[in-house]
């Protein structure tokens, strides 16, 4: 006798829990940088910098999400506006609102926000986050501009027979793969977003997602054993030449974008199989977005404030790094408390379907 399969959990804490870690994972990748602005003795070595895979699980993690929520959908031309009003919902809200705080500290203070950057960005590009050959006003908007490319191609898929999406996700990632092959560093922002191999891994992400619709889980255990240990590999490998490899394209896709899908891959089948993550952690992942956006502002005002009383030693460094990691994460909770989940669950009614996270 078969034994039926459960059926499957929308909502996954552990899918939340990975979010809150590749936020946490950006934010020490950040806090290297204003710990050598501070002096005095560094804890935070380049090994820190390894902590910018957080993206690659970030974009995997949406690419599984995207599949994993809209297996209802998936056919249905009529869900595509309510799919992309939510996805634009999610994204540019929260955006706009510490952007415009941004900009105002920019009118301002200029180089306390653009300083690393020879040219001015134009505001208009970074507040609908068109591809530009200059980083948004706000720097971390340029992982937003991926994740908006493949939310637009992903919803037109939407529109696909369920039987044909896995093979015109196959076409997806293989165009790209030969498109960054044949071009490799184009002029055009726009034809640079399209063939850029970072969207091979939300396809990774969406590989898993339709894998684990049907249930399909082998050894989730050792897939996320080997995937944290692959990543910590990673880092200890690059600790001494991280920034150059996040500028290569198909590099970072080896080193964080694989063991990310294996991770995703693991955390989903253990859920299936019974496992929850705690609420802490999952109320983390749940604040994810608004850490991500914030973090590098909080960290930047701290940090200037405490440039003044940096000393010999690592105390201060210490204490510069546990006040700004603990007051990045309570103005993420204040901004997903009192702007963003309100907004989300009125997104939600609109759509007459549950919050989902982003």
């Amino acid at each position: 006798m078969v034994t039926p399969k459960p059926p499957l959990i929308l909502s996954l804490s552990t899918i939340q829990t990975l979010r809150g870690v590749a936020a946490l994972m950006v934010a020490i990748a950040h806090l290297h940088a204003v710990e050598n602005r501070l002096g005095g003795t560094p804890l935070l070595g380049n090994w820190a910098l390894a902590g910018f895979g957080g993206v690659d699980l970030f974009f995997v993690i949406s690419g599984f999400v995207m599949v994993w929520v809209t297996r209802a959908d998936q056919g249905k031309a009529a869900a595509l506006p309510s799919f992309w009003f939510a996805r634009l919902a999610r994204i540019y809200p929260l955006w706009w609102l510490v952007l415009s705080a941004l900009v105002a500290v920019w009118m301002v203070k200029p180089d306390w926000v653009y300083a690393s950057h020879e040219s001015s960005p134009e505001l208009w590009k970074s507040y609908l986050l068109v591809p530009d050959k200059e980083l948004p006003l706000h720097a971390v908007g340029w992982t937003l501009i991926h994740e908006l490319w493949f939310y637009l191609v992903f919803g037109l898929m939407l529109l696909l027979p369920v039987r044909w999406f896995p093979a015109a996700l196959a076409i997806w990632a293989i165009l790209t793969a030969a498109a960054a092959s044949i071009l490799p560093s184009p002029e055009n922002p726009f034809v640079a977003l399209i063939r850029h191999p970072l969207t091979l891994e939300f396809i990774l992400g969406a590989a898993v997602g339709l894998l684990s619709q049907r249930q399909i889980f082998p050894t989730p255990r050792l897939m996320v054993q080997f995937g944290a240990f692959w990543m910590l590999l990673s880092a200890l490998a690059l600790r001494e030449n991280a920034p150059a490899m996040f500028g290569q394209e198909w590099q970072r896709l080896i080193y964080f974008g694989v063991p990310a899908a294996l991770l995703v891959w693991g955390c989903v089948g253990l859920e299936q199989a019974g496992y929850r993550s705690p609420q802490w952690s999952k109320s983390l992942g749940d604040w994810s977005y608004a850490l991500y956006l914030i973090h590098v502002p909080v960290f930047a005002a701290l940090g200037r404030l405490a440039e003044p009383f940096s000393g010999p030693g690592p105390l201060d460094n210490l204490i510069l790094l546990t006040v700004a990691l603990a007051a990045a994460i309570v103005a993420a909770w204040i901004l997903h408390v009192g702007f963003d989940k309100l907004l989300q669950r009125l997104v939600a009614r609109l759509r007459g379907k549950p919050a989902m996270g982003g």
